[in-house]
C-alpha cells in the first residue's frame, strides 16, 4: 500500500484507477465483449474505527451483490492486521462494473466511510478471458 489518504470515497478512488490514470489502458480493454472483471481493493486504516463501520460493509455488500452484472461482491477483514479491508469483486463485464460507482449504496458507503483516514489502498482491475479447472 502506497499512498496515504483520507476516505472520504472509497469508491471514487477505484473509479480513478479505472478512468484517471490508467484510462489510457482501460481504453484498450473491450468493454463491450463477453470478459469477466475481478477487482480486488485493500485499505489499511490508521486506527481501529473502521470495524465501527461494520454496518454499511454490509449493507454495501448485500446492495452491491443485488446489482444486475454482479457475480460476487464480498468484504473481509485480514486475519493478520484488522485494520486492513478487502474488497473482491466479479463482475460479468466493465459495462456492468462502471455504473456501481454512481449507485446510491456507493454514496451511502462512502459517507460512511468519510472521514476515517487511511495509511494506503491498492485496488486492482483484472479482465478475465476464461475460468480454468482448479488444479488438484
Amino acid at each position: 500500500m502506497r499512498r496515504r489518504t483520507t476516505l472520504g470515497g472509497l469508491g471514487a478512488m477505484v473509479l480513478l484507477e479505472l478512468t484517471g490514470t490508467r484510462r489510457a489502458m482501460a481504453d484498450s480493454i473491450d468493454t463491450k465483449g463477453n470478459h469477466m472483471i475481478i477487482v480486488t481493493v485493500e485499505v489499511e486504516f490508521e486506527n481501529d474505527g473502521i470495524h465501527e463501520k461494520r454496518d454499511a460493509i454490509k449493507a454495501m455488500d448485500e446492495a452491491t451483490a443485488m446489482e444486475e452484472g454482479c457475480i460476487a461482491y464480498k468484504s473481509s477483514f485480514d486475519a493478520t492486521n484488522p485494520r486492513i479491508l478487502r474488497i473482491y469483486e466479479m463482475w460479468e463485464s466493465m459495462d456492468a462494473l462502471v455504473p456501481h460507482f454512481k449507485t446510491r449504496h456507493m454514496a451511502e458507503f462512502q459517507a460512511a466511510l468519510s472521514g476515517l483516514a487511511a495509511k494506503g489502498m491498492d485496488a486492482k482491475v483484472y479482465e478475465v478471458a476464461r475460468e480454468l479447472p482448479f488444479p488438484n
